[in-house]
């Protein structure tokens, strides 16, 4: 007998929930959609039917398996969970339900993430966003199957789980870390004075606008009259302060102006207005705690709170220098990363113990290794743990924002007072006190506008005050509109600002530290290739340590030699000061005479011929393993009497085959020839048994094209057996794909093998019978 609260019952009631549905839906989105239907949360329908459909034409085919993936596990959950009992089972409950958590937060992000960058707007933006929709004010408390609370259930007294917000306090210390270790200290002394006014001015003037939209708030939407001094005023003037690095270094990298005066000047103000408002936060936490704001209470808090912090800095930096000797001789890359963020959990830990915050230890530490050959290095063993926790903090802090919040106009219009609020402070506040530091108006507009955008350091902010207990959804609502407006509206216009090439000073000044730029032109994409990862190990083997910072842009640091290395197939170029050129030319210069050396021992090798030879070695491949290849070939890429009489004709007429089966498009003429010919020159394609395989890689496909052209009476083509090539099958593969182009190959040399194969296809008479007699040998 079945009992009638079995599993199996459940299941089956659910099952007549998603009726009728057929087989094909099942594994769909629609078996989910219909049970939503079925439910009853139907105000919630369109919502999530929008939701689905929009993630529907972002990728249809990857969210087929992820969402049976879910179906499968709810219906295992259910069972599970109608058998699961109390004590240890609930500790392994609460892991499994975080397990699930974390996967669809990655998920969720990944996809909000890419969404917004193909808008061409911030990745975190798009992850904010995912984190609202699937979060417990939105999607997250709809129960669904398995999970009779939702996936992300709104708790009692915080929106989240304590599990939940711990991975997103662990990635805040992780980007904090990162964003200590990506700070420059020798630009930030040599811009010291102009960024710690900017910052400075900047900090005062956002913090004062802040706290006055704070003390409207409560008057207006509270009810209650907080004084400046109000822990939540504070908190409103705090979160105003803090500016995002990471989103101006973004836009300023791929402007090439991170090492200009209005570039360096943003950024080493945004440093300063970054730790005065995590100092300041630690003074406003001290004091709710104590609940006094006394003056003199006020003052010594302060005094304690920037003495921990100069102390630590100033032993880290002192010491950092031995600390990297002493790392270095551990010869694991992963293990000395790991032990050095060790390092900044453990400082994190102890400042927070200090009553300052966790991120101040953890920015702390990276600032201290910013300086030591292991900054790279560490960014660079980072990188997984990067990709794995910031998603997730940005995502959590989505969760965080009550969505029906918005619905209040008295809520939209502060949201909009504090967006204009903290507009003008970062402009004003940054901008003034730009134009009195010899910047123009065009200069000081662009350090205001560089300066505004919040990003990650104002959610961690409003995060703590959320978390502490000193702020309530509502004004973190509030701050995260603040912190999504300001970091959306920037990027479009600073990119805008930074595109002209007008000046920015009213006076040049005189450079003390010359940068250069040396650029070595690079003859194919091959050599290129070569010399970029002969150059890599040969500075990794001088004890350099290399970052790569994405595609084709590396930064290389040893001491104090600092080089950026920006690499592409057809120009390699240098940055770095005019001092340390030597060591770049040397460098080169000992790359080009290692692989002339190479050249000459190639030259040397007497196993060419019979290598090539062994290319059309008789073999006999089992069924698994017959070629293909030809099942591909298009109609109008067969010629069967190419008139060409020498091989330069022959090539031209091949690549003209090529445009004609419209496989190439015609204005990539003249490139494909020139790459063919250079591979010609190079070593001949003419093998032997009457066979030519031209080929070459190129840019100019994005997959294998080919065409095959028959010269039945013969033509010299530098054969491998001195013999007329007759046969001749011209490939051309993408550059960045390997694989494929040399299974390619393979194929084409097997079915070639046999000798009645041959003779089959030169006995052709007609393009439409060559085509079937290259086909039937697949």
């Amino acid at each position: 007998m079945v009992g009638a609260d079995s599993p199996y019952v459940k299941l089956t009631r659910m099952g007549q929930a998603l009726d009728p549905i057929s087989r094909n839906e099942l594994w769909g989105i629609k078996p989910v959609w219909n049970f939503v239907k079925a439910s009853k949360f139907l105000n919630k329908r369109h919502l999530f039917g929008l939701f689905i459909n929009i993630m529907l034409k972002f990728n249809k085919h990857l969210l087929r398996p992820i969402f049976l993936t879910f179906f499968l596990f709810s219906l295992a959950s259910q069972l599970w969970a109608s058998e699961a009992g109390g004590g240890d089972t609930d500790i392994v409950h609460r892991v499994s339900i975080l397990v699930i958590q974390v996967s669809l937060i990655i998920f969720a992000a990944w996809t909000g993430g890419i969404l917004f960058i193909k808008l061409r707007l911030p990745s975190v933006l798009g992850e904010i966003i995912a984190g609202v929709v699937i979060g417990p004010y939105c999607l997250g408390h709809i129960p669904v199957i398995g999970f009779q609370h939702g996936l992300f259930p709104l708790q009692a007294t915080f929106p989240v789980t304590v599990e939940l917000y711990s991975l997103a306090t662990i990635a805040s210390i992780v980007l904090l870390f990162i964003v200590g270790l990506e700070t420059d200290l020798d630009t930030f002394v040599q811009f010291s004075l102009a960024g710690s006014v900017v910052g400075i001015f900047g900090t005062l003037v956002s913090f004062v606008l802040g706290d006055i939209v704070g003390i409207l708030f409560s008057n207006y939407i509270l009810g209650v009259h907080h004084g400046f001094f109000h822990p939540v005023s504070l908190f409103f003037g705090i979160i105003s302060t803090a500016t995002s690095v990471g989103i101006s270094a973004r836009i300023l990298s791929a402007r090439r102006r991170m090492n200009s005066s209005d570039g360096v000047t943003i950024l080493s103000a945004a440093v300063i207005d970054d730790i005065l408002g995590i100092i300041a936060l630690a003074v406003v936490i001290a004091v709710a705690k104590t609940k006094h704001v006394e003056f003199k209470q006020v003052f010594l808090i302060l005094i304690k709170t920037i003495g921990i912090w100069i102390i630590f800095t100033a032993l880290g930096l002192r010491y950092s220098r031995h600390l990297s000797k002493y790392l270095n001789r551990i010869k694991n890359k992963r293990t000395i990363a790991l032990l050095c963020f060790a390092l900044a959990l453990m400082l994190a830990g102890i400042f927070e113990q200090s009553g300052l915050a966790l991120i101040i230890g953890a920015y702390t530490m990276g600032l201290s290794f910013s300086k030591t050959d292991l900054a790279f290095l560490i960014q660079e063993e980072m990188e997984m743990l990067q990709r794995f926790f910031v998603p997730i903090f940005f995502c959590v802090m989505g969760m965080l924002i009550d969505p029906t919040v918005l619905a209040s106009h008295d809520i939209m219009l502060f949201g909009v007072i504090y967006i204009v609020f903290a507009v003008l402070g970062k402009l004003l506040g940054c901008s003034l006190p730009a134009l009195f530091l010899n910047f123009n108006l065009r200069g000081a507009l662009i350090i205001g506008i560089g300066m505004i955008p919040r990003g990650e350091v104002a959610l961690i902010m409003a995060s703590i005050g959320l978390s502490q207990g000193i702020i309530d959804h509502d004004v973190f609502s509030i701050a995260a509109i603040m912190t999504f407006a300001t970091t959306l509206i920037t990027p479009p216009i600073l990119d805008k600002l930074l595109s002209s090439d007008k000046p920015i000073l009213r006076k040049q000044p005189p450079d003390k530290k010359e940068l250069i730029a040396i650029k070595f032109d690079m003859p194919n994409p091959e050599t290129a290739e070569f010399i970029h990862r002969k150059i890599l190990d040969t500075f990794k083997s001088e004890g350099f340590h290399s970052h790569r910072q994405r595609h084709g842009l590396y930064f290389i640091r040893k001491s104090e030699i600092f080089i950026t290395f920006k690499y592409n197939r057809h120009q390699h170029e240098f940055d770095c000061l005019k001092e340390d050129a030597g060591y770049v030319y040397t460098l080169f210069y000992e790359v080009i005479s290692e692989l002339e050396l190479f050249a000459k021992k190639l030259e040397t090798l007497k196993d060419k011929v019979t290598i090539g030879r062994r290319i059309f070695d008789p073999q006999k491949p089992s069924k698994a393993k017959q070629s293909k290849v030809f099942q591909k070939l298009l109609p109008k890429a067969v010629e069967v009497n190419l008139k060409g009489n020498s091989k330069d004709e022959i090539l031209k007429e091949l690549v003209d085959l090529l445009i004609k089966s419209e496989q190439l498009h015609p204005s990539k003429k003249d490139t494909l020839f020139n790459a063919i010919k250079n591979r010609e020159e190079s070593l001949s394609t003419g093998m032997q048994d009457g066979i030519a395989l031209p080929h070459a890689k190129s840019e100019s496909v994005d997959q294998c094209i080919f065409v095959v052209g028959l010269k039945k009476e013969g033509l010299d083509f530098a054969s491998l057996d001195n013999l007329p090539s007759k046969i001749f099958i011209m490939t051309i593969a993408p550059t960045e794909n390997q694989h494929e182009y040399l299974q390619h190959m393979s194929q084409i040399s097997r079915s070639l093998t046999e000798e009645q194969n041959r003779n089959k296809i030169l006995s052709a008479k007609t393009n439409k019978e060559l085509t079937e007699i290259l086909k039937s040998l697949s």
